[in-house]
């Protein structure tokens, strides 16, 4: 960035960023060029949960935040009408306590003399980001370097690929789980719901691993585990596994795959899935890469099951569902109107070259829309990078005007529609009460750091700092 916001220097900004250290896995993300770095990891930096991170107070200071506080219309000569062309902004101090910003103060209010206090140095505060589908379970990032390989039989060969990866990889999958974390933190993400494998070849090896991970970050990340059979719930003869899973508790959701070109039994799939999760009363997220023709009809299986069965409204969620794509106006309208009355979330990671997946068209229709980075350089893709901002920036090209306004509003796919500013410009976030999740970076508004990405050089979780730096006051 050649122009650090008003109140950051350069100097000071390079100091924010050194003194708390890169984390491992954006120090390599940050290289692409470095391959041969990320065979020889320290493991000890991996797998410690927050090293090389700042250490602050359970009771703090924030001083020169910078607040987004209205949008700024203006009139132009060749417009009829003024429209919106800046965000409005102001310096603010906070009071973090116990977790939680416990005051919002004006910038020149006085602070305890003996109070810790520290300098945002007139860095844009953003919500904590949330990647909501994304496999912490398995990856190559962390490790070697290796591409995907092509394959014959599509999705058949990815399986048979991975029965003979899993086995490999599960001696290493904390540490992999451990980089990714560390990866998905210096890009902002505090909160994540994960895919987990369970098949017949890793069994449950992934989910202990997968939990011995997330416990390790517990006080850094916010997560939650769907479990996932991969390999087909019917075609891996897996429903006898995905129970004992269940059994094992820490789970939130049952996952399942295109029941009818994966399972060849789409009722049965379906109702398995069903009779699963209201079993051991968790939720559903179910991977639909299916054309409209059988993806639809699974789809409104699915939610006669939740008429039937109310513990599932507000509890299920439809990932990927490439077929929406596919659907007419008024379809798409229908399909919108049963999903917002069942309450079914859509799951997406901005696919591209999948068709214009209708994300806008569905939240703007009242449907809960969620994002997720998906895969981090796995045999089933060999890109991610982890970043939920960039998902939201590509939505932002993909579907919206590239105006002030609209780029601030698609903030929200990466936040969970936590925003600054609500439609009408009020300042919504944050207020007293409120978690102390939240980035810092150098951009003047939301819609400056969703075009340009910057860095996130201070990152927050409930008040404790987990990737970057922030220099005390002067």
């Amino acid at each position: 960035m050649d122009n650090p916001p008003s109140g950051l220097s350069r100097r000071g900004f390079v100091g924010a960023v050194g003194a708390g250290g890169l984390a491992v896995g954006a120090s390599l993300m940050s290289h692409p060029g470095r391959a041969a770095a990320a065979s020889v990891i320290d493991v000890s930096t991996v797998t410690t949960p927050i090293s090389n991170v700042q250490t602050l107070p359970n009771a703090y200071y924030l001083t020169n935040v910078r607040f987004e506080t209205g949008f700024v219309e203006e009139k132009k000569p060749w417009l009829d009408t003024p429209v919106i062309a800046h965000t409005k902004t102001e310096l603010k101090t906070l009071r973090i306590a116990n977790g939680a910003v416990a005051d919002v103060l004006e910038a020149k209010s006085a602070v305890p003399p003996d109070a810790a206090v520290y300098d945002a140095q007139g860095q844009l505060m953003l919500p904590t980001f949330r990647d909501m589908h994304i496999h912490l379970d398995k990856s190559f990032y962390g490790g070697p370097w290796e591409a995907t390989l092509p394959t014959q039989h599509g999705r058949a060969d990815r399986v048979a690929q991975e029965q003979e990866l899993l086995p490999r990889l599960l001696p290493v999958a904390e540490e992999r789980t451990a980089a990714m974390i560390r990866l998905m933190h210096s890009q902002g993400t505090t909160v994540c719901r994960s895919h987990c494998n369970v098949d017949p070849v890793s069994k449950l090896g992934n989910l202990e691993h997968l939990k011995a991970s997330l416990d390790r970050f517990k006080d850094s990340l916010d997560s939650k585990i769907i479990i996932f059979p991969q390999h087909g719930l019917l075609a891996s003869d897996s429903a006898g596994l995905m129970r004992e899973a269940l059994r094992s508790g820490g789970v939130s959701y049952v996952g399942g795959v295109d029941p009818t070109s994966f399972d060849h039994a789409m009722e049965k799939s379906v109702d398995t899935t069903v009779q699963l999760a209201i079993d051991f009363n968790v939720g559903i997220d179910i991977h639909v890469h299916e054309p409209r023709g059988t993806a639809i009809p699974a789809f409104h299986r699915i939610m006669d099951h939740m008429e039937k069965n109310k513990q599932l409204q507000g509890n299920v969620t439809f990932s990927h569902a490439y077929a929406f794509a596919e659907l007419s106006k008024d379809e798409l309208k229908d399909m919108a109107a049963r999903m917002k009355a069942l309450d079914v979330t859509l799951a997406s990671a901005v696919p591209l070259g999948k068709g214009a997946m209708p994300l806008r068209e569905l939240h703007e229709a009242g449907v809960k829309v969620i994002c997720g980075t998906d895969s981090v350089m796995d045999w089933w893709n060999s890109f991610g990078n982890g970043d939920i901002l960039q998902k939201a920036q590509e939505i932002a090209r993909l579907q919206y005007s590239s105006t002030e306004y609209d780029i601030s509003r698609t903030l929200g796919y990466a936040t969970g529609f936590v925003t600054p500013l609500d439609n009408q410009g009020g300042q919504a976030w944050p207020k007293a009460g409120d978690a102390a999740s939240f980035n810092l970076l150098p951009a003047s508004c939301s819609a400056e750091a969703v075009a340009r990405l910057p860095l996130r050089n201070a990152v927050f979780h409930k008040g404790r700092l987990v990737h970057g730096a922030v220099p005390k006051a002067v």
